[in-house]
């Protein structure tokens, strides 16, 4: 009998039937509108982001797209605890696909980006994190597909060209509203353009895994 192994996997997980996963996406929609109104010299996203530009004026905006991610971290304010709590729920649930639920988990900084049309995010990494995850407070039916790349593309390629090739070099993940994507952070990852006059609004966060070598002692 023949079997397909999956080896050496980098999971990515997706949960769209969180409980209220509606109301929620709803509530952090007015929230992520009033902290762009709140910090006019914000964060830039699409081709400003890798330059870590902020916003001059509104119009920055509008040209780049906002992100809250150097003016305010959502995991540390109380009145984001709405957001925070599902986040750390499907923190939990990745953790449990992996098969280990018992590992604790701590989120160290959560922010929102909002996209207008033609915005993205270029391919980046989620340094000093090991866990990253977004959440899909507002996505247009699609457009804007959120991409991995194969940490082995480079060695994949110089190997096996796309032609005779058998191995996926980019998996894509079609975003919609209330969805969760977790990832590990060290997947390079970038958006496709955002092709809608309909905002596109995300929550992000990056968690630790909280652990301890044992000593001897801990094992007598």
């Amino acid at each position: 009998m023949s079997e397909i192994i999956s080896m050496f996997s980098h999971p990515v997980v997706t949960l769209d039937d969180y409980p209220n996963s509606d109301a929620i996406a709803d509530k952090f929609y007015e929230k992520s509108m009033a902290l762009m109104a709140q910090y006019p010299d914000a964060g830039l996203i699409s081709n400003a982001w890798h330059s870590g530009k902020r916003a001059e004026s509104k119009e920055d905006y509008k040209k780049h797209g906002f992100t809250s991610f150097y003016n305010v971290n959502l995991s540390r304010r109380d009145d984001f605890d709405f957001m925070n709590k599902p986040a750390m729920a499907a923190f939990a649930q990745y953790m449990r696909v992996v098969g280990k639920p018992n590992i604790g988990i701590r989120i160290d900084s959560a922010w929102t980006s909002v996209y207008g049309r033609d915005h993205f995010v270029p391919q980046h990494t989620h340094p000093m994190s090991h866990l990253s995850l977004v959440f899909y407070a507002a996505a247009t039916e699609g457009t804007g597909k959120l991409v991995f790349d194969n940490p082995s593309r480079g060695h994949f390629q110089h190997f096996y060209p796309p032609e005779i090739s058998w191995l996926q070099y980019r998996f894509s993940v079609q975003p919609k509203k209330g969805m969760f994507v977790v990832f590990p952070s060290y997947l390079a990852h970038n958006t496709d353009p955002h092709e809608s006059d309909d905002f596109r609004v995300i929550y992000s966060a990056n968690a630790q895994l909280q652990f301890s070598k044992p000593t001897d002692a801990d094992l007598t």
